[in-house]
């Protein structure tokens, strides 16, 4: 059972983790400073898949880090909805809601309930 969550967990995060991918460019085009933030979320979302589909019981601080991270990124794409994105050129800026970061952001969500699935399955071993 738990692979399984595993599995779900790593291609939940891969595809946040691509979707990602497909926007650095226009985000470089942006700022260099929202490209690089890019580059680093899909670089660690890639990562978290590789990990999840590669490791039958991953640790404690994978499962934590995963939590953590994921939440920290739809809590900053919540903040660029609603009050405008904090840093950079385009300090203060609303962004709209689309179908891309909407997909990612489900995608991150789904990613969160699995780890903290996973998470609460290797406590109750």
């Amino acid at each position: 059972m738990t692979i399984k969550k595993n599995y779900v967990a790593a291609f939940l995060s891969l595809v946040a983790g691509l979707i990602h991918a497909v926007v650095i460019i226009e985000h470089f085009e942006e700022w260099w400073g929202y490209g690089m933030f890019f580059v680093v979320v899909t670089i660690y979302q890639l990562f978290l898949a590789y990990i999840l589909f590669t490791t039958h019981s991953p640790s404690h601080a994978v499962l934590w880090v995963g939590i953590i991270v994921n939440i920290a990124i739809i809590v900053l794409w919540i903040y660029t909805r609603t009050l405008g994105v904090p840093f950079g050129p385009e300090t203060g800026e609303v962004e709209s809601i689309g179908t891309l970061d909407t997909i990612s952001k489900l995608a991150e969500l789904g990613t969160i309930l699995f780890l903290a699935m996973l998470f609460r399955s290797r406590h109750e071993s």
